[in-house]
């Protein structure tokens, strides 16, 4: 699960580096709920980080600065952030 976000957060959506902290620590956060309550399925995890993951991308699409998979289509600002002339939030 942690593999397939990192492709998808890295190479196909090119998520922010704060996003991507923040989806890592709701999982680890999340696992370690459900391994100390001695759960050891993988399902539970998946649905309930799903919500979050979605959240992230969401967040990512909407954003001037997304330069990821379909920008062009998805980012009327596209052109702008590719010239510099829209400084990326810090």
């Amino acid at each position: 699960m942690a593999l397939g976000h990192f492709f998808l957060f890295c190479n196909v959506f090119l998520v922010w580096r704060r996003l991507e902290l923040a989806w890592a620590v709701a999982f680890v956060i999340l696992v370690g709920v459900h391994l100390a309550a001695g759960y050891s399925d993988w399902l539970s995890p998946l649905a309930m980080q799903t919500p979050i993951t979605l959240f992230v991308l969401w967040l990512q699409l909407r954003s001037p600065w997304y330069h990821g998979i379909f920008a062009r289509r998805i980012n009327p600002r596209l052109e702008d952030y590719l010239a510099g002339r829209l400084i990326p939030p810090h």
